[in-house]
């Protein structure tokens, strides 16, 4: 029935695996020691002056993303349990307009 509705629901659920990975990866990226190593390093420039300011947002950015991309993911697992159950209905359906009980 899937194929009537042209939803690959193995396909859905590794990409939500995958999407889940990334976003776990991108969640422990912390550039915050080597943004203070730039800032030391260049104290009287505009770059050092940057890296000093820019860790917290830099630090915020990220974590958003990954929570979007879980997110994201989420809503792909939901989608194939959403087509599955579709599915399941319409099988069900089908079946008791083609094979009556009564």
């Amino acid at each position: 029935m899937t194929e009537m509705l042209h939803a690959d629901l193995t396909a859905l659920r590794i990409m939500a695996a995958g999407i889940r990975n990334e976003a776990d990866t991108i969640a422990t990226i912390d550039p915050v020691d080597l943004l203070a190593k730039v800032a030391r390093s260049m104290p009287n420039s505009a770059l050092g002056s940057a890296a000093a300011t820019v860790a917290a947002p830099a630090v915020a950015t990220l974590h958003h993303l990954a929570d979007r991309l879980h997110s994201l993911a989420d809503a792909t697992d939901q989608a194939s349990a959403t087509y599955e159950a579709t599915e399941q209905t319409l099988k069900t359906q089908l079946d008791a307009y083609l094979h009556p009980t009564a």
